[in-house]
């Protein structure tokens, strides 16, 4: 398997409802048009989800591709051509004006990587990619995948502006971050990245182990396609991080044995996208002096340290309440944004994680985690607490426990000069805070 903590049973079970699934939409024998069109749209996401799962089982590559020239490929152009049978008086507006392909949300943009991965590796003809229109449809755009694309495609062009999107940033910025390094210093940035790609990989279920019971801890079946299609662009010595159990060796070993001297043989070595690719700009940070913000959105302003996409995020989720009544809703918002520690009591693997996110999103990292003594469990979160509380506190910021009486941890971390007034604005809010002595005893 080249899942490194894969199950070969739920795999199994996994890609048996897949192929159930896709033969019922080939079949499409509804009467309802509006049935048969939905069923069409589904057919695409269906082969590529397919394709990945059987690609983290361990098929060989060829068998894969195999399957996609001779089934999966066929049966979406079946999809399409029905479609376009389909009386469009039958349909409503929104199905009438959208193409069936694969669409890409603001959620699921990883998605993409594995196809486009799949495809630029090891399909011998560009006719497929270079049509990508006729079959990839991206809301928002994404600019990592747009640089991708410019680097297999000559003409490509992608959208003047790109907007902030927090669901993609936290694992894009990175990689492009990498690839606007000098020639001479991205293989070493792609192996510092692939070092923290694990962790950046937990908020999508990633786990350092893995229980294994069938039934637990469910499928983790994504590897670092955006790096390996990077490396390919831009023709990256990859020795230092090829043994990473999540990158896809085997894809670009494909794509330079059989791939890049053929098809692509018109880039020049180590061009990419050919453009130049500065560094995105650092997110905006409001001064925590002379902001005029007041009550819950002054609150937010603190526990995010000033970074006005996250507080905006938060406040979105959340609104301005007087009072706290959501606790859970509001710690998750804040988790998702990066600036919270929202973990259950025993969680010690993503209570360490969500500590170095918060020492990293203030610029005083990097925090490391503590000796695994104790090795889990709710006396290890603890421990990791109390190191990141005295970590924090020489280099401004002190860490401020946020109390819902339950059973996880919750604990922000504030720069010093503002933690009484926090505290202050906690209890105006409802809200009850521990001292770190206090919380995190043995």
């Amino acid at each position: 398997m080249r899942d490194p903590d894969g199950k070969l049973e739920a795999y199994n079970e996994k890609l048996e409802l897949l192929i159930y699934v896709l033969n019922h939409f080939s079949k499409n024998e509804h009467r309802d048009n509006t049935v048969r069109w939905n069923n069409s749209s589904g057919v695409l996401p269906y082969v590529i989800e397919y394709m990945l799962f059987r690609y983290g089982r361990g098929d060989p590559l060829a068998d894969i591709w195999s399957y996609f020239e001779k089934d999966g490929w066929p049966s979406y152009q079946r999809a399409v051509a029905l479609v376009k049978q389909l009386p469009p008086q039958s349909l409503d507006e929104g199905q009438r004006r959208t193409p069936i392909g694969l669409f890409i949300g603001e959620h699921s943009a990883r998605t993409v990587n594995f196809f486009l991965a799949f495809l630029l590796c090891m399909d011998e003809s560009p006719e497929r990619i270079m049509n990508h229109r006729n079959w990839l449809f991206m809301d928002p755009p994404c600019p990592l995948v747009d640089v991708m694309l410019k680097s297999f495609i000559p003409n490509h062009r992608g959208v003047p502006n790109y907007k902030y999107n927090k669901y993609r940033q936290w694992w894009t910025l990175p990689l492009v971050n990498a690839l606007a390094q000098p020639p001479e210093q991205r293989s070493a940035a792609l192996a510092a990245h692939m070092n923290n790609w694990h962790r950046l990989m937990r908020p999508l279920g990633w786990k350092p182990s893995r229980d294994p019971a069938p039934d637990k801890d469910g499928l983790f079946c994504d590897f670092a396609f955006e790096v390996a299609l990077a490396v390919c662009a831009y023709d990256i010595d990859d020795s230092s991080f090829r043994d990473h159990p999540h990158y896809p060796r085997d894809l670009v070993d494909h794509y330079r044995q059989h791939i890049r001297h053929t098809r692509d043989a018109w880039r020049a070595e180590g061009l990419g996208a050919g453009i130049e690719l500065p560094p995105p700009a650092p997110p905006k940070r409001v001064d925590l002096a002379k902001s005029k913000r007041k009550n819950f959105a002054r609150w937010v302003e603190l526990a995010c340290d000033g970074y006005d996409d996250a507080v905006e995020s938060v406040l979105e989720t959340t609104g301005k309440p007087r009072k706290i009544q959501d606790f859970f809703q509001l710690l998750e918002a804040l988790q998702d944004a990066g600036h919270a520690i929202h973990a259950d009591w025993k969680d010690s693997d993503t209570l360490g994680s969500q500590a170095a996110d918060l020492a990293d999103a203030r610029g005083i990292g990097p925090f490391e985690v503590p000796d695994s003594d104790p090795p889990q469990g709710g006396a290890r979160c603890t421990a990791i607490l109390r190191a990141l509380d005295a970590w924090a506190a020489p280099r401004g910021y002190q860490l401020i426990d946020l109390d819902d009486q339950d059973d996880a941890w919750h604990a922000v971390l504030v720069k010093a000069e503002y933690h009484d007034e926090f505290l202050a604005l906690s209890k105006n809010l409802g809200l009850r805070t521990r001292k770190p002595q206090q919380a995190y005893l043995d």
